[in-house]
């Protein structure tokens, strides 16, 4: 494995420790997650800079505010990675709250991850403009997949709102996708989407994303639909496809190897994988590797793919504790 993954990782398990003594009553699952944004960002982890952003959350918002409860850790965590100014970027996710709701987003756990997934890819004056483009798009997500489409696809919405996607296009890589072996399921309409962001011919693009897939069952490295956009992410590099793979292959196998990560599960070491090694490809981007225009969109997804993931835990967290 590349040494610099290696230091990425050796961080990432320090930056988790380091949560896991300041923030002992939060979630193991989501220390990760917030562990993993900061190593991906290159943003040194600041445990008293997340307390802040937690006593300012708790202070501008009401008892029962969506950015409360099991979500309150995970945002405070993500916000401090995200920006150099996180108690301001957290009340314009707070005064955009209204926004969202005006045009039909619901309020629960997966409102606050679509304010950040927001806050991560519109910097405009026309937020309400962007909104309602963003609702409309999540209506037809919920038309064309009624039983698949929920909350958790908010952010998924909102990061297709940035961009100028053929609806029709994500509906024939589903299609294609699904014909080659990949599951429908939600993790499936997210990879569709993820796939649409290739300007390569779809036939190309899905036998590349197949490649992935099927490189990684043969190291044993079975992959649920849950974490079919990992998948998607690495395909999306196009040049140097034998060596990303491997780079997968690699860092994958190493977290499923230290005593902190293994518990976790294969996909989410190929998650977490994933999202390392497209972040360190596009940092360097020379314009070769990568297209610039690609090199936003990883950086968009992997903030939606976060979103949708803490969601997913807080939610089932929220659950658990409801039912105990």
């Amino acid at each position: 494995m590349k040494s610099i993954y290696e230091e990425k990782i050796n961080s990432m398990i320090n930056y988790y420790e380091q949560l896991k003594s300041e923030f002992k009553w939060d979630g193991d699952s989501v220390k990760h997650l917030v562990a993993l944004t900061h190593v991906i960002k290159d943003k040194t982890l600041d445990t008293d800079q997340i307390k802040d952003v937690k006593a300012y959350l708790k202070k501008e918002t009401s008892t029962f505010s969506p950015f409360r409860g099991t979500m309150m850790f995970a945002l405070c965590g993500l916000i401090s990675a995200a920006s150099d100014n996180p108690t301001a970027h957290l009340q314009k996710m707070i005064d955009n709250q209204k926004i969202l709701k005006s045009v039909g987003f619901k309020s629960s756990t997966y409102l606050p991850t679509a304010l950040y997934a927001l806050s991560t890819v519109y910097d405009g004056s026309d937020v309400e403009g962007f909104v309602e483009k963003a609702y409309e798009i999540y209506k037809e997500m919920k038309k064309n997949h009624p039983f698949l489409t929920s909350g958790d696809d908010y952010a998924l919405a909102i990061l297709l709102a940035s961009t100028d996607q053929n609806p029709d296009l994500l509906e024939i890589y589903y299609k294609a996708l699904n014909e080659e072996g990949f599951y429908k399921s939600n993790g499936l309409q997210m990879l569709s989407h993820i796939m649409s962001f290739n300007k390569s011919d779809v036939n190309i693009s899905v036998a590349r994303c197949k490649r992935v897939l099927d490189e990684l069952r043969k190291n044993k490295l079975r992959v649920s639909y849950d974490y079919y956009p990992a998948v998607g992410l690495i395909s999306l590099i196009d040049q140097n496809q034998d060596e990303i793979i491997q780079d997968l292959i690699d860092v994958s196998k190493y977290l499923s190897q230290q005593k902190k990560y293994k518990w976790l599960g294969k996909g989410m070491h190929i998650m977490m994988a994933s999202s390392i090694i497209t972040s360190e490809y596009i940092k360097d981007n020379d314009g070769d590797v990568v297209s610039t225009a690609v090199t936003v969109s990883i950086q968009a997804i992997i903030a939606a793919q976060q979103a949708a993931m803490i969601a997913a835990i807080t939610a089932s967290t929220a659950a658990t504790g409801a039912a105990t």
